[in-house]
């Protein structure tokens, strides 16, 4: 992003294969043409809305015109140049200017980014390599959307990568257990993909039990920690979903006043005896059998 010293413009340039390397994974067309997604300035740490995304923001406000180009090859004999054609003139989604999104940064640490709406300013220059590597779509409300249970996948969280390929085997194993226990009693069971509204990153829940709306969320241990980033995520989740009711699912038994926790906010627990199949339930004060 460069504002012009000599003209009213904001000049935008578009290279998805250099800003997929800092988390740039949004930019592009949308699947309909009507929107090029355009993530803001900052490489490290959260983005701030100054310098070039505040220009890109209040560009109309300022006086100024959204100039885009993208990337179009290798200018010859220049080893590292690249040629930039311009697409057009945009302005900034007044109804929906941006979103905020989940993306790496240059040390591979998740943070915030800016992805800008561009809408086009009469006639733009739609290629095909420009648009958008995923169906990218911004939600204006919640949208949950019922997908098989494939190989289970989870929120990304900071842990060294050991640890963390650790930890997603057990909530692997933890989950496949569980599903075998619901599908043995003839139980359908899928998953949610879950849009919160303006974003366009989609949430995956852990297990659904379709047949007596409950959403499960599972966690690789039993920790204070882990329990209450499961109660954060279980909080998220259900602001999109209608089910009966909401679950913690656990490999062991957690501390009385993490169920009580759990149980303030409307959440019941299921956790698994050692590597058995036998699980219990905790739910209005009582221990049963699952």
């Amino acid at each position: 992003m460069v504002t012009s010293r000599t003209s009213p413009n904001v000049l935008i340039f578009s290279d998805p294969e250099e800003g997929v390397k800092f988390g740039y994974q949004y930019d592009g067309w949308a699947h309909d043409g009507s929107i090029f997604y355009y993530t803001g300035m900052g490489d490290d740490g959260a983005q701030r809305m100054w310098r070039g995304n505040k220009a890109a923001r209040d560009h109309k406000a300022d006086g100024k015109a959204i100039r885009l180009f993208a990337t179009d090859g290798m200018i010859p004999g220049a080893k590292k140049t690249k040629k930039q054609i311009y697409l057009g003139e945009f302005e900034i989604d007044p109804a929906f200017p941006n979103s905020i999104e989940d993306a790496p940064d240059s040390f591979g640490v998740t943070r915030t980014v800016f992805v800008f709406n561009l809408r086009p300013v009469g006639e733009v220059l739609r290629r095909d390599q420009d648009f958008a590597s995923t169906d990218s779509h911004l939600s204006k409300d919640w949208t949950a959307e019922r997908v098989p249970l494939e190989e289970h996948t989870s929120d990304t969280f900071v842990l060294p990568e050991q640890a963390q390929v650790v930890a997603l085997k057990r909530e692997q194993a933890l989950v496949n257990a569980f599903q075998q226990v619901l599908e043995g009693r003839g139980h359908e069971v899928d998953r949610f993909a879950i849009t919160p509204p303006g974003n366009s990153h989609v949430l995956l829940s852990d297990i659904h039990d379709a047949t007596d709306s409950v959403l499960y969320e599972a966690k690789a241990e039993a920790t204070r920690n882990n329990v209450r980033t499961g109660l954060g995520q279980m909080l998220d989740y259900r602001r999109g979903v209608t089910v009966k009711s909401c679950r913690m699912l656990l490999p062991a038994k957690p501390a009385d006043d993490l169920l009580d926790l759990l149980a303030e906010h409307g959440i019941d627990t299921v956790w698994r005896e050692a590597e058995t199949a036998q699980f219990w339930l905790y739910s209005k004060g009582l221990v049963v059998s699952f």
